[in-house]
This record gives C-alpha cells, sequence and structure tokens, in this order.
C-alpha cells in the first residue's frame, strides 16, 4: 500500500509539474493586457530567460546534487522551488497597479519555475523508471502524457477563472497541492535506489566530456524548443490579437496544442511497435513545417483549434524520442547527456520565448510572419533528423 502511495505521489507530481510550467503562458493575455498588468511584449518575453536559465543550471547540476544528498532531497528543493514560484505569481495579483513592482514579482516567479522544472522533472523520471523497471518506457510514458496533461488544463483553467474569480486562483490552487505532495514526500520512503546502468553499449564512449553526436542532438533538440514554444507561448497572443478570437477560444486552442502534445505521445508509443521511430521522428519535424504554415491560416476560432492541435500532434514525440535517441550507446553517461540535451531545449524555449518578443518590438514583424519565418527552423530539423537516425536501431519510445 505504501508503495502505491509512493507511485500516486511521483505521478502526481508529474501533472502538477506540468500545471506549473504553464500558468504564465496561459494568463498571457492578463501580463499583457494594458488595463491589468500592461507588459510589452519583450518584457513578456523576457519573463522565461530566468525560467531557462535556472531550469538549465538545475538540469546540469541536479544529477551531482542527487549523488551528494540523495535523490529525495532534490526532489522535497524542486517541489519547494514550485510553491514559491506559484506564491510569486499569485501575489504579484495584489500589487498589480505598481508595474514595476508586480514585473519583479512575476519574473522572481518565473525564475523559480525554471528551478523546480529542472529539479523537479530529472527527480521523477528516475523515481517512474525505479518503480517499473522492467517496463520503464512505458512508465516513461505515462508520467509525461500527465505532464501534458497538466500543460493542458492550465489555459482552460485560466480561462474559466478569468471570468468567474481571477487568473490568480490556478496558482494558488498548485500551492495547495504542491504542499500535499512535499508533506508526502517528507513522509514517505522514497528510496534512493538507481536501476543499474545498461551493459554491452552500441557505442563506445569515449573520455570527451560531450561526444560530437551528442552536441549534434542537442542542435536539434535547440531547434525543436524554438518551434515548440513560439507555439506554445504565443498562441493565445497570436489568435487574439492578430486573428480576433475570444480570449476564451484562444484559450481553448493552446489547450488543444498540449492535449494533443499528451495524446500524441500514447499514440506514438503504440504504433512505434509497427512503425519504425526513427521514421517517426523524420515525420514529426515535417509535420511541424506544415503547422507552422497552418496556424497561420487560421481565420476562425474552430481553425485556430484545429491547426494548434495538429501543431501539438507534431511535437507530441519529438522531445522523448531525442532523448532515447541520444542517450543511445553512452549509457555510463546517461545522466550527463540528459542534463545537457535538457539544457540545449530550455536554450531553444529561451530563444523563441524572449527573442520573438524583442524582435516583434524591433522590427514591428507581425506574431503570422514570425510563424512563417519558423519553417526555416523547422526545416533545420528535418535535415537533422535524417542525418542523425541513418544508422540509427530502434529506440525504446
Amino acid at each position: 500500500m505504501k508503495h502505491k502511495v509512493e507511485i500516486l505521489c511521483i505521478y502526481l507530481t508529474g501533472l502538477i509539474q506540468g500545471l506549473v510550467l504553464v500558468v504564465v503562458p496561459a494568463a498571457s493575455l492578463v501580463f499583457t493586457d494594458p488595463g491589468k498588468f500592461g507588459f510589452s511584449s519583450s518584457e513578456y518575453g523576457l519573463l522565461f530567460i530566468p525560467q531557462v536559465l535556472t531550469a538549465i543550471a538545475a538540469s546540469l547540476l541536479g544529477p551531482s546534487f542527487a549523488r551528494r544528498w540523495g535523490m529525495k532531497a532534490v526532489y522535497r528543493a524542486g517541489l519547494i522551488f514550485n510553491i514559491l514560484a506559484m506564491v510569486l505569481i499569485a501575489a504579484s495579483q495584489l500589487i498589480c497597479p505598481d508595474h514595476h513592482a508586480a514585473y519583479i514579482l512575476v519574473i522572481l516567479g518565473t525564475a523559480f519555475v525554471g528551478a523546480g522544472f529542472g529539479t523537479t522533472l530529472p527527480t521523477i523520471n528516475v523515481y517512474a523508471t525505479n518503480f517499473f523497471p522492467k517496463n520503464s518506457a512505458s512508465a516513461l510514458t505515462v508520467l509525461h502524457t500527465l505532464l501534458g496533461i497538466g500543460t493542458a488544463l492550465a489555459p482552460l483553467l485560466v480561462t474559466i477563472f478569468v471570468k468567474q474569480i481571477g487568473w490568480w486562483l490556478l496558482p494558488v490552487i498548485a500551492v495547495a497541492a504542491l504542499v500535499l505532495l512535499l508533506m508526502g514526500a517528507f513522509i514517505l520512503t522514497l528510496s534512493d535506489e538507481r536501476p543499474v546502468l545498461a551493459s554491452g553499449s552500441t557505442r563506445e564512449v569515449t573520455s570527451e566530456f560531450l561526444p560530437p553526436r551528442v552536441r549534434a542532438f542537442m542542435v536539434i533538440v535547440f531547434l525543436y524548443g524554438f518551434c515548440e514554444t513560439i507555439f506554445a507561448n504565443w498562441a493565445i497572443i497570436f489568435l487574439n490579437k492578430e486573428k480576433g478570437v475570444q480570449i476564451d477560444q484562444a484559450g481553448y486552442a493552446l489547450a488543444a496544442f498540449w492535449v494533443m502534445v499528451s495524446a500524441g505521445r500514447l499514440l506514438i508509443s503504440i504504433v512505434s511497435a509497427v512503425v519504425s521511430p526513427k521514421w517517426v521522428y523524420r515525420i514529426l519535424p515535417l509535420l511541424i513545417m506544415g503547422s507552422l504554415l497552418a496556424v497561420t491560416k487560421a481565420s476562425t476560432p474552430v481553425a485556430g483549434i484545429l491547426f494548434f492541435a495538429l501543431a501539438g500532434l507534431s511535437c507530441s514525440g519529438f522531445f522523448p524520442l531525442t532523448f532515447s535517441f541520444g542517450q543511445k550507446g553512452f549509457e555510463p553517461i546517461a545522466e550527463r547527456v540528459s542534463g545537457w540535451i535538457m539544457a540545449a531545449y530550455m536554450l531553444g524555449y529561451g530563444s523563441a520565448a524572449y527573442g520573438i518578443g524583442k524582435m516583434i518590438e524591433l522590427t514591428h514583424l507581425s506574431l503570422g510572419t514570425c510563424y512563417l519565418y519558423s519553417i526555416v527552423v523547422a526545416l533545420g530539423i528535418v535535415i537533422l533528423s535524417f542525418i542523425l537516425t541513418q544508422q540509427e536501431s530502434n529506440p525504446a519510445v
């Protein structure tokens, strides 16, 4: 029974972590509304730079901290970071009329979001693998599906709360859930045992800090992070301000994106039994290219929901497959490889989150034009996906 409670605690952490990660993007129209917070496009984009930096630092330092103080201590720290993030972001509503003070609270909050994400996600990945060592791929698929469900719930809940009470209720609810999980983290055993590293690697591990092949996967996941973020962080602003879609319907489009990210991961795990994962890896970037073009044609709320759902499907399996392919043959340094791939993804995330806002401010380009220009980035993913999987056997999804 106690073991089942531990499993429930870890998997619920994945759900809440997804919710926490998307609170600010889900409330993007609140933060950029001149009658509320009034953040400019570049100020909104800048909110995510501390999040990127702290997530990178946490993902790179987390493994060494876990070896020194134990995985459970790192897990607790991640929950505390997430609690601080939600408290700061919710508190910004109290001083909303004071533009600078509110901005400081929100940007501090996003910094803690990054620290929480970079600390918590790798830790719960290890726990999920430990719970089901013979079915680790399925265990991780379910965990990341719950993470995706959390990200899908955030825009839906913000849309509901904005109409009823206020957007700030979402981070308050997240704090309550995180406090319960933190209590569980102190009460439950949550063993630090790690799975034995795979033997018989197909590729010789050199003494190089980061082998060239790993660096290549870092490049591709950087480009992917850019494309995913231009969908996820700018969807509501794009549909509302450039396409005239109502805020609640724009929120549904973002929710559809994250729902399809989750559903797509489950679908790919099933399809991969009959279709080579390397072909899935090659096809998804082509779908990303098509989605970047499609969303610019969204002239109605229904079209916006459908096209962003397509974008979610196109992004769904690429990130976990990158980890599978990137770590293959480098099992003895899997933690290092995983950390650097995560860091590269967060750099791509930050480039789109901040860079798009700054580009709009400096060049006065529309978001629709930015989506079109991003097709070139997706083309780079297509090319690299074919090059990096030429001699690959199928990884576990």
